[in-house]
């Protein structure tokens, strides 16, 4: 997806709503069909493919307009959909709801016009779980489609979706990340594995939050880390920052038994468990215990998916992610 084709739908789009807003504003469906389905198959969400989009999918007993799917088949993110110029006001709380209790991650309402996305388990108030709002209609073009990589469909369904606000090349050295971070770099972007290593430079100080490190593929495991409350403990393999921060968490009980199993995001398998057992019954393959014998951490993940599920896992918590310090070289 070049950022330029996602640029010329988005222009596409604010031209039928200034020439065809009053049909559109009559209808649902017809919003649907102009606004909606064309800028989610622009960003990779074919509606037609019934293995990516699930139309009139149900959410705890009412039917959700899509639910976006990852790879496994499970809902990455559902979206409402209203007609051009509906309030969404009223919708928002019931739509978190019905999302939260069919334990979906992202949730998001439009009305082919505004598009906002929430993250449905953050604790917090309305405004602080919203993660994208933008108008097409109020907005350069540009700006949106640089807002609206949030809703791309790698960006989305790996379960972690970052935000792209600014143009690589725009970024400081000390703060820059890839618009969508993966270890295989993000050649839809324009950018290579190896233009993202030359992208990443470590912190002179030497420590770094946990909430913007996003190093290329096979960048060594930090020496330490600084957990919320100021203690730091040794790193000696890349499971470290996971598994001390479970066990961190389980020390303060802001884990507790009542919250596991705590699983991935995309497939719903365990990566926390009373025992160490998947919803299928398969074991972990490899894993850790703790709080005596009666907490198991999976451990077969790589570098890349323990620091993602450490930042999941932490905000589930309601820790910030930017608490946790990660001394690199």
């Amino acid at each position: 997806m070049p950022l330029d084709d996602l640029v010329n739908v988005i222009e596409t789009l604010q031209q039928r709503i200034r020439d065809h807003g009053e049909s559109l504003r009559q209808n649902e469906y017809r919003t649907r069909m102009a606004l909606i389905d064309p800028l989610l198959t622009a960003l990779g969400w074919d509606v037609a493919d019934p293995s990516v989009v699930t139309p009139e999918y149900d959410v705890s007993g009412r039917k959700a307009d899509y639910a976006l799917l990852s790879a496994q088949g499970r809902p990455a993110a559902t979206i409402e959909a209203k007609r051009l110029g509906e309030s969404l006001e009223s919708h928002r709380m019931q739509m978190l709801n019905y999302s939260n209790a069919s334990g979906v991650e992202y949730s998001g309402l439009t009305d082919g016009n505004q598009w906002e996305l929430y993250e449905v388990f953050k604790r917090g108030q309305l405004e602080d779980r919203r993660i994208l709002d933008v108008t097409i209609s109020r907005e350069p073009s540009h700006r949106c489609a640089l807002k609206f990589l949030l809703l791309w469909r790698p960006n989305l369904a790996s379960g972690e979706p970052v935000a792209a606000s600014e143009p690589l090349s725009q970024q400081k050295p000390e703060t820059v990340e890839p618009l969508v971070p993966t270890e295989q770099g993000n050649s839809a972007l324009g950018v290579s594995p190896e233009s993202t290593r030359d992208l990443y430079q470590s912190p002179s100080s030497g420590w770094v939050p946990l909430a913007e490190y996003w190093p290329p593929a096979r960048t060594p495991h930090p020496e330490a880390m600084r957990l919320p409350d100021s203690t730091e403990r040794p790193i000696t393999k890349w499971s470290d920052i996971w598994v001390l921060t479970v066990e961190w968490l389980v020390s303060v009980r802001l884990l507790t038994e009542d919250d596991l199993p705590f699983q991935t995001a995309s497939t719903g398998r365990n990566l926390v468990n009373t025992e160490p057992v998947h919803p299928d019954g398969s074991r972990f393959t490899h894993f850790q215990v703790i709080l005596r014998g009666h907490l198991a951490v999976n451990t077969n993940l790589n570098g890349a998916h323990f620091r993602r599920a450490t930042r999941r896992l932490l905000t589930h918590c309601g820790q910030d992610p930017a608490s946790v310090w990660l001394k690199v070289d």
